[in-house]
């Protein structure tokens, strides 16, 4: 009883250290790489046919623990006008603890294409997203008149936009984006305008490429900057194996973070599914089996237009 009562302690105050500081807030995906589309608008209509992609995350599996981080996410993307215009949607639920988010983003791309076959894709996106805080979800030692006197619950509704640069191949790619550019207020200090709490810019670069290794496996390494005011750069490098372009497997390393191991399978050339396993190497290590995280991508072919089956970016 006492190691369950320590255990919920722990994970609360993290939760609330996460939740004070100006660190990372955006949630993170282990499989970004099969949807940049998450993090940067200039994605949309890359692909050349109308995309569907759903990513499912759950963290912190093991600890007993009913409100461990859950995010879900669901994305589609086209092009039009003659495969110069991109627009995509993307629609997702980000719970942990007590704070419920739920966002809707629409993305705008154009792409402009060089004599070498490569492209550049200059995105736009712009959303809304609501924020709920439910206190009263918390556990207490002692009953506190603040959170059920009407308190506990705040319900907040925001707006906000990003951009992001794209410039891709079939043969590697860099992106750089900023996916919300607007810093709202997240909570206020009562008859003050002292502002407690509120969003920070993330940045985002990312670079891949492909090249083969013998007629039957290709090597697919690609590389993740993170940066957000406040706290420290974020690094990710990811090394996958992609054996005659059907399985896909590899291994992720976030610096002072977390190691994954991840693979995709492409049942054919609509559908891939994929899976990936962190396994944290922070202090959250004795408290948690790890996180799941469940990934699909499927593409319905527009008239006229074959897919490029397979496609590594």
């Amino acid at each position: 009883m006492k190691q369950k009562l320590l255990r919920h302690i722990i994970i609360t105050a993290l939760l609330f250290i996460g939740i004070s500081s100006f660190g990372q807030q955006e949630p993170m995906f282990t499989q970004y790489m099969n949807n940049p589309q998450l993090i940067n608008p200039a994605y949309a209509g890359s692909l050349g046919n109308i995309n569907i992609d759903g990513i499912f995350r759950k963290q912190w599996m093991g600890t007993g623990v009913e409100w461990a981080p859950t995010t879900t996410s669901l994305s589609v993307n086209a092009p039009f006008m003659d495969y110069r215009v991109g627009i995509g949607l993307n629609f997702m639920i980000d719970d942990i603890g007590p704070l419920d988010q739920i966002s809707i983003f629409t993305d705008y791309a154009y792409h402009l294409e060089f004599d070498n076959g490569s492209k550049l894709s200059l995105g736009l996106k712009g959303g809304f997203y609501s924020y709920q805080e439910d206190l009263a979800n918390l556990s207490t030692f002692e009953y506190d008149e603040w959170l059920y006197d009407g308190n506990s619950i705040t319900n907040k509704f925001f707006l906000n936009f990003g951009v992001g640069a794209y410039y891709y191949s079939e043969k590697y790619f860099v992106g750089l984006s900023f996916p919300k550019l607007v810093r709202n207020s997240l909570s206020e200090a009562y008859d003050t305008y002292e502002v407690l709490g509120s969003e920070e810019r993330h940045m985002y670069l990312t670079a891949g490429l492909v090249f083969d290794i013998s007629p039957l496996l290709k090597f697919k390494p690609t590389a993740m900057l993170r940066r957000v005011n406040g706290a420290p750069y974020s690094t990710e490098l990811t090394a996958t194996v992609i054996f005659v372009d059907q399985v896909w497997f590899g291994l992720m390393y976030r610096f002072g973070d977390a190691l994954a191991a991840h693979v995709k399978f492409q049942i054919d050339e609509n559908l891939h599914i994929g899976y990936s396993y962190d396994l944290t190497t922070t202090e959250l290590k004795p408290y948690n089996s790890g996180t799941h995280e469940i990934f699909f991508s499927y593409t319905i072919k527009k008239k006229g237009k074959r897919i490029l089956s397979p496609r590594y970016f």
